[in-house]
C-alpha cells in the first residue's frame, strides 16, 4: 500500500479549537494594561524606558497557535474571567481595565495583503499602506463596500487623528471602547520593504520593522486602541534596535505548548465539519482506548505544539476512516504514529527549513539536541557569540521555544522531527547519540535535576569513547582492568553501538506547575530492557530507596556473536562525605544478581554483564582500599568484608576520581558544582549557556 492510499489527503477536517493559554492571556493583558497606564507618557519625547511604548510581539514558529490566539484573545479574556485573570483583577485599578477590555472589539489585520496603493504621491509610503489595510479589514469585518485608494485618501489623510475615528465608526463603536488591532505575519516586511521608501541608518542598512513600529507607535497616542503583532522574526535585532530607535518596547510572546489536560479538552471539543455529531476523539478511540491515553500518545510524538497536534490528529482520522474501525489500544495508536509516513507528512513544513539550513546554523544541532533533552532553560538574550542569539538560532532550526517566563525558554524538539534530523548525511557521532536518546524517551519524562544532567553526559560520554576510533587513554585503562572489554575488542564498528542509552530520573513521580511528570521507576525495567536492549527477560525488583542503574546501554562485538549489556550507576556525585560500600553493594546487588540469575545464567557463552560506578567523589575507606585508582572485580570476586560474590560473566568497575575526569573534565564538573550547589532540584537558570558550549567542545575534541 502506497504511502497516499494508507495515510489519504492530508486534510484540516476541523477548525483548531481555543484551549489553554492561562499564562499567554495573562502576560498579554498585563502588557496592554500597562499601556494603558502609561498612555499619556507617549506623548511626552524621552528616552526612558518607563515611558516607551508596549507591544505584545510573537515571533514566527510554526504550529504554535499565534494567529489563532490573536484572532481569539477576546474569547480568551472571557473564558479566564475566574481562573488566571481573576488575581489580575484584584486591583480595583486593573479590575477596570479588564472590564473595559472584555467590551473591546478586535480587528484582525493580515500583513501578507500589504502593497504599495495609491495615489501616485503616497504610493511608496508604508504609513499609508497600513492605514489603507486597516481600513479595508475593517470594512471586511463588517462586510462593508471599499473606497478606492484614491477616494479613502481624499477623506482619511495618513495622520492617526483621522484614521481611527474612521476605524471606529465603520466598526460601529464608541470612542471610550477599546479597540485592539492584531497584525498578523508582519514579517512580510523581510520581502515586501523594498516597495517602499524606508529609513536608512548610518550604516546603510534598511530596517523596515524599525519604520513599522514607528507608525504603530504614532497610533499607540490616541486614545484607547491596543495592538498585538505577530509574524516572523529575523531575531532580536527587533528588540533591540527598534526598541532604541523608535521608543517601542516589545515584549516577545512564546505561546506556551499544550499539555496532556488541555490536548483532552482539545479532543473532546473537536468536531469533524461534514458530521458534526461526532467528536473527534469518539472516531478515534473505542470503548477499550481512552481519550487520556490518546492525549498522552500525542503530547509523547508533537510535544504539544498546536499545528503539529492538528496535523496529528488529521492524519490519525484519515488513516481511521480509511480502514473504517478506531483504535482499540495505545500502543496501536503508538504503533502508527511511529511509522515514517505519519513522521514525513506529520512534519512536512520543515524538511525545506532543515535541508536549507547554512552551515553556520547546521553547526548548532549538536548543542541544541543536548538542551532538549536534558532541559536546560536559556534567556533571550544569552550570545552566541558577537552576532548571533541563541534565541535566533533556535527559531531557525525550526525548534519550539518552550517559555519558563517572560525571558527565559527550553528548546523542545517533538518525537516527529527527529525522523527528518536522522536522515542529514552528515550527522556526528554525538548528534546520533542525542537524537536515539530523544527519540526513545517521552517528551514529557525528561527530569530536570542536577543528577539527571550529570548522568546524561557520562552516557554520552562512555558511548562516544566505545565507539571512538581515536585512541584513547580511558579505553585503554578499562582495557587493563577488564577482560570483557578485551574480549569485546572495542571499538565498535557499524554506524552506532548504541542499541539503547537513557539516563534515569531517580524519584517517585513528581508534580510541576500542577502537572504531573512521569519518571522511570524499578517497575518498568522489565518492558524496557525487553523492548529497547532485546533481553528476554529481566525483572529488577523494586524495594525502598531502591532503584535500577542510571543508565543502560547494549554493546555487540563486531568479531563474534557476543553482547554486553553495562549498566552504570552515577553515585555520591557532590555528597559531602562520597560514596561508601554499602552503596558499591546494594547497588551490584540490585543490578548484577537479577541480570545473571534472569539472563546469564541460561545464556554464558554469548552475554556478559558489568556495572561501572561512576562517582565524583569516593567515601576514605572506599579510596584507600582501591588504592586511589580504578578497579575491576570479576566473576567469583567478593565485595564488602564477603558480602556480595560477583556472579559468573559479570564484572564491577569502580572508577576512581581521576577516571571519571577522563569522562566529564574538571572544569565541567566544578561548573556543575557550581551550577547545582548541594541540591538535586537546582534552579536550572544557573546552568549557563557557556557551560553547555564546554561540554560540547569537550566531546568535539575527541573526533
Amino acid at each position: 500500500m502506497s504511502l497516499g492510499e494508507k495515510w489519504g489527503v492530508l486534510r484540516d477536517t476541523f477548525e483548531p479549537i481555543v484551549v489553554d493559554r492561562e499564562d499567554d492571556v495573562y502576560h498579554v493583558t498585563d502588557t496592554l494594561c500597562e499601556l494603558y497606564r502609561n498612555r499619556r507618557q507617549l506623548r511626552v519625547e524621552t528616552t526612558g524606558l518607563n515611558y516607551r511604548l508596549s507591544v505584545p510581539f510573537a515571533p514566527h514558529l510554526f504550529g504554535s497557535g499565534k494567529t489563532t490566539f490573536c484572532r481569539s484573545y477576546l474569547e480568551l479574556v472571557q473564558r479566564f474571567r475566574e481562573t488566571s485573570l481573576s488575581s489580575f483583577a484584584s486591583d480595583p485599578s486593573r479590575k477596570e481595565f479588564l472590564d473595559k477590555l472584555r467590551e473591546a472589539v478586535l480587528l484582525y489585520v493580515d500583513m501578507t495583503e500589504l502593497k504599495p496603493i495609491n495615489p501616485i504621491e503616497e504610493r511608496r509610503n508604508l504609513e499609508w499602506a497600513v492605514y489603507y489595510l486597516l481600513y479595508r479589514f475593517a470594512c471586511k469585518q463588517k462586510g462593508l463596500s471599499l473606497m478606492s485608494p484614491q477616494d479613502a485618501y481624499k477623506k482619511i489623510p495618513p495622520l492617526p487623528e483621522f484614521l481611527l475615528p474612521e476605524l471606529r465608526k465603520i466598526l460601529g463603536i464608541s470612542s471610550d471602547q477599546f479597540l485592539l488591532v492584531a497584525f498578523d505575519e508582519v514579517g512580510v516586511l523581510d520581502t515586501r520593504g523594498q516597495y517602499f521608501d524606508l529609513e536608512v541608518n548610518d550604516e546603510g542598512r534598511v530596517r523596515p520593522y524599525n519604520d513599522f513600529f514607528g507608525i504603530v507607535r504614532g497610533l499607540c497616542k490616541q486614545d484607547n486602541v491596543f495592538f498585538i503583532v505577530v509574524g516572523k522574526s529575523k531575531g532580536l535585532s527587533i528588540k533591540n534596535y527598534t526598541a532604541s530607535v523608535s521608543k517601542v518596547l516589545l515584549h516577545f510572546i512564546s505561546l506556551s505548548p499544550l499539555n496532556s489536560s488541555s490536548i483532552v479538552e482539545f479532543l473532546e471539543k473537536s468536531h469533524l465539519e461534514e458530521q458534526v455529531h461526532y467528536r473527534v476523539c469518539d472516531i478515534l478511540c473505542s470503548s477499550t482506548f481512552s481519550v487520556n491515553e490518546l492525549a498522552e500518545a500525542l503530547l509523547e510524538y508533537t510535544g504539544g505544539v498546536p499545528g503539529l497536534l492538528t496535523r496529528a490528529v488529521n492524519m490519525l482520522l484519515n488513516y481511521v476512516q480509511t480502514r473504517g474501525q478506531p483504535f482499540t489500544l495505545k500502543d496501536e495508536c503508538l504503533s502508527c504514529m511511529k511509522e515514517d509516513g505519519f513522521r514525513t507528512v506529520c512534519s512536512e513544513p520543515f524538511v525545506t527549513r532543515i535541508s536549507t539550513l547554512d552551515e553556520d546554523t547546521r553547526s548548532l544541532l549538536d548543542m541544541l539536541l543536548m538542551m532538549a533533552l536534558y532541559r536546560i532553560p536559556f534567556n533571550v538574550n544569552d550570545r552566541l557569540n558577537s552576532g548571533s542569539y541563541l534565541f535566533d538560532a533556535v527559531t531557525e532550526m525550526g525548534l519550539y521555544r518552550h517559555p519558563i517566563d517572560m525571558n527565559t525558554f527550553q528548546v523542545l524538539l517533538p518525537k516527529v522531527f527527529i525522523g527528518i534530523f536522522e536522515e542529514l548525511t552528515s550527522l556526528s557521532l554525538l548528534e546520533r547519540i542525542l537524537l536515539g536518546s530523544l527519540n526513545i524517551e517521552p517528551v514529557d519524562c525528561f527530569f530536570a535535576s542536577k543528577c539527571r544532567v550529570f548522568e546524561g553526559i557520562v552516557a554520552m560520554r562512555l558511548v562516544w569513547i566505545l565507539s571512538s576510533k581515536v585512541r584513547n587513554e580511558f579505553r585503554e585503562s578499562l582495557g587493563r582492568l577488564s577482560a570483557i572489554w578485551k574480549d569485546m575488542k572495542l571499538p565498535i564498528n557499524g554506524p552506532s553501538p548504541l542499541h539503547y542509552m537513557m539516563s534515569v530520573s531517580r524519584g517517585e513521580a513528581r508534580s510541576e506547575s500542577s502537572k504531573e511528570r512521569k519518571t522511570y521507576a524499578s517497575n518498568e525495567w522489565n518492558e524496557i530492557i525487553h523492548g529497547a536492549l532485546g533481553f528476554d527477560k529481566v525483572y529488577i525488583p523494586k524495594e525502598a530507596n531502591s532503584y535500577s542503574p542510571d543508565i543502560m546501554f547494549k554493546l555487540q562485538s563486531p568479531v563474534k556473536f557476543k553482547f554486553l549489556m553495562v549498566g552504570v550507576a552515577c553515585k555520591g556525585r557532590w555528597k559531602s562525605e562520597g560514596i561508601g560500600w554499602s552503596d558499591v553493594i546494594e547497588e551490584a546487588k540490585k543490578f548484577l544478581k537479577p541480570v545473571y540469575d534472569q539472563v546469564l545464567s541460561q545464556a554464558l557463552e554469548f552475554y556478559h554483564c558489568m556495572l561501572i560506578i561512576v562517582s565524583t567523589k569516593l567515601a576514605l575507606n572506599v579510596a584507600n582500599e582501591l588504592g586511589n585508582q580504578s578497579r575491576c572485580y570479576t566473576s567469583g570476586m567478593r565485595i564488602g568484608g564477603n558480602s556480595f560474590e560477583i556472579p559468573p560473566n559479570c564484572e564491577l568497575v569502580i572508577l576512581c576520581e581521576s577516571d571519571v575526569e577522563m569522562l566529564i573534565d574538571r572544569e565541567i564538573l566544578n561548573g556543575l558544582e557550581r551550577a547545582f550547589s548541594t541540591s538535586d532540584r537546582p534552579v536550572l537558570k544557573n546552568f549557563g549557556l557557556g557551560l553547555v558550549q564546554r561540554v560540547r567542545h569537550s566531546f568535539l575534541s575527541w573526533q
